[in-house]
């Protein structure tokens, strides 16, 4: 599982995001706040449908010794015309499902040599 949540950014290279290839990482860092008040970074990888319902892939940015993935369900709010989306916590059950339905399109994109597929790791190179 370590590579599966290795980081990697559009300039190619793998690695921490520490990095000085020129890539820009830090703008795809979320702000959340744990229960204490104390901002924590993470960064967006993936967003996936599942039964109807989109859930956010966010994965902490800072050094730890094992990395975790967060999933949130994301809920869209539009107030005084401005929109933006909640963060909802899933239980651990379906935490369970939708990381798996993760591995199987991290599966996919590693399997997948045809350029002109529809598989998502294309559509965003476009």
């Amino acid at each position: 599982m370590a590579d599966e949540t290795k980081k990697t950014c559009d300039c190619g290279h793998d690695h921490d995001h520490d990095c000085d290839c020129g890539c820009d990482m830090e703008e795809d860092v979320i702000m959340l706040e744990d229960e204490d008040g104390k901002e924590i970074p993470f960064y967006h990888i993936a967003t996936l449908e599942h039964e109807g319902k989109e859930y956010a892939y966010l994965q902490q940015a800072e050094d730890t010794d094992e990395p975790m993935i967060e999933i949130f369900e994301l809920e869209e709010v539009e107030d005084d015309g401005e929109g933006y989306f909640n963060l909802i916590p899933i239980d651990d059950d379906l935490y369970e499902i939708l990381f798996k339905k993760l591995e199987e399109q991290i599966a996919m994109a590693d399997d997948c040599d045809d350029p002109d597929c529809e598989c998502h790791h294309h559509r965003d190179e476009d």
